[in-house]
């Protein structure tokens, strides 16, 4: 975590190395879901891998490392996947949770906002990050 006097904030959130007692049940769980699929499917372990890959790859902003970037342009969120951008006039409202905040370009609540917003993963950061936020935001 940084912040300079040009208005940068940046940080890398990890939340499997962060909270090892749930990445410990996350692991269980897929590890227990491929050797169910394994059994259910004749004893076919190919199913049981495709069964953990693809529960992985549901979770994998809990898994991998992202890294987050703000200034007064708006936020950088880079991952092994690709970088995604929102600038601050595209963000209309903000919703936060224990963990993180999703910039929302919807001003009400909408299903659709965890599509088209940008979901910012805190990382021991969360009054610092919102601060940042609502300064760069209409509030």
């Amino acid at each position: 975590m940084n912040g300079t006097a040009d208005h940068i904030l940046e940080w890398v959130s990890h939340p499997a190395a962060e909270r090892p007692g749930a990445t410990a049940v996350y692991v269980f769980i897929i590890l227990l879901s491929g050797v169910m699929a394994t059994m259910v499917m004749n004893n076919n372990p190919w199913w049981g891998m495709v069964g953990i890959a693809v529960l992985f790859l549901s979770g994998w902003t809990f898994f991998l490392p992202l890294r987050f970037r703000m200034d007064n342009e708006g936020v950088q969120k880079k991952s092994l996947f690709g970088n995604e951008k929102k600038k601050w006039s595209q963000v209309k409202s903000i919703v936060t949770d224990k963990y993180g905040v999703l910039l929302s370009p919807f001003p009400q609540p909408t299903r659709l906002a965890k599509f088209r917003g940008l979901s910012v993963q805190f990382s021991g950061n969360r009054e610092e990050v919102l601060e940042f936020i609502r300064t760069h935001t209409a509030g």
